[in-house]
């Protein structure tokens, strides 16, 4: 029997699903026409694409890391650091958006929440990180 999403504790890749929710969401808004402009897409929307994705594979990578030594925590954590200044880089790409354009705050609303709720979840991830013990 399955337990209730909300009844459940927070797993690892709560962070995980949470970037692909971030890249799916950046991908659909920045690539609308009506958001923004097609002129103005290699300035805002490729590297907005790039960045997200560039989330998701640094919180790939960090998940890889199998934290058995002290030096392999450090290096987990500093993978993970990484990834939430990334997250702070798609804020930084979408305050120049803001102030670029005539942008409608209401249609990042979204975005920008599942953004507070991953940065917070990283966060979380990167400050319980371990040495796991072998059994």
């Amino acid at each position: 029997m399955s337990v209730l999403a909300r009844l459940r504790s927070a797993s690892k890749l709560d962070v995980l699903d949470l970037a692909e929710e971030i890249r799916a969401e950046a991908t659909r808004l920045v690539w609308n026409t009506n958001i923004v402009p097609k002129g103005w897409r290699d300035i805002f929307a490729k590297p907005m694409c790039a960045l997200c994705h560039k989330l998701y594979t640094q919180i790939r990578a960090a998940n890889r890391i199998w934290s058995t030594t002290e030096e392999l925590v450090e290096k987990r954590k500093a993978k993970a650091q990484e990834a939430i200044d990334t997250l702070r880089d798609i804020y930084d790409l979408i305050n120049y958006l803001a102030t670029t354009l005539p942008v409608d705050w209401n249609r990042f609303d979204p975005l920008l929440n599942l953004m507070l709720k991953e940065e917070g979840k990283m966060k979380n991830w990167k400050d319980n990180t371990k040495i796991v013990k072998r059994k």
